[in-house]
């Protein structure tokens, strides 16, 4: 019987423009986990308490074999320590991965997580026992590799587990716009003056007249990447 990861809340901000890109659309070549022939992904996670225990956030985020980010999830995780926001950072990753039958070289900045996981530690407290052989079992059954990194090479995850726990905040100018991920506008179809059609894992609608789309990106912040291609496109 498949396991499954410990009940965290329910809400979560999933891709924050709720779009899968091609590199991870699942196909023949990814039926024993190999990748597509866009690279190897690389995933990164990060979990966070504030109170530890108290309010948690996990982080997670996959980058496509040129370094774009392909998808990233935020999700609040109610009250837990910070060793177990990491370790359910890491399985909201892992099922990402098996849902979508890829592989992906995994890199987080929790030592514990990393040595327990790959074995070089031990495990003496029994929910993260769990929670470690849950990881390992996805690990295995993905073929991913995991491995440690510096802080400073978590911080896409690591602003996603912030996320996680403030909510996301209305984008300004400056770098951390330039974060989220571009849409292509070459995917945009004109049904009206007004109207297109953003094209991909699902398709939007986006009102250029009323500076609107219908994607879960939009509805949470009034903002996504597909109106932001129409209009650069499409003019202001």
């Amino acid at each position: 019987m498949r396991k499954k990861s410990p009940e965290v809340a329910s809400n979560q901000f999933l891709d924050l423009d709720s779009d899968w890109n091609d590199a991870l659309a699942p196909s023949a070549a990814d039926k024993n986990h190999r990748p597509s022939g866009k690279g190897r992904l690389r995933g990164h996670f990060d979990g966070a308490s504030r109170g530890n225990p108290g309010e948690a956030g996990a982080g997670a985020v996959l980058f496509d074999g040129q370094g774009a980010p392909v998808w990233e999830c935020a999700r609040p995780l109610g009250k837990k320590t910070n060793n177990e926001a990491e370790y359910l950072a890491l399985l909201l990753l892992l099922e990402e991965l098996e849902r979508r039958g890829v592989s992906a070289d995994i890199r987080g900045d929790s030592r514990l997580v990393v040595n327990q996981v790959t074995g070089r530690w031990k495990i003496n407290e029994p929910r993260l026992k769990e929670l470690a052989d849950r990881a390992v079992e996805l690990l295995r059954r993905t073929k991913s590799s995991l491995s440690w990194v510096a802080r400073e090479e978590n911080a896409a995850a690591d602003r996603l587990s912030n996320i996680a726990l403030d909510g996301p905040k209305e984008a300004g100018p400056g770098p951390a716009s330039r974060e989220r991920p571009v849409f292509d506008p070459e995917r945009l179809e004109r049904v009206t003056d007004a109207i297109l059609i953003a094209h991909g894992t699902e398709d939007y609608a986006v009102d250029l007249l009323h500076r609107a789309c219908t994607c879960p990106a939009f509805q949470r912040s009034r903002q996504c990447k597909h109106l932001e291609a129409a209009l650069v496109r499409f003019g202001k």
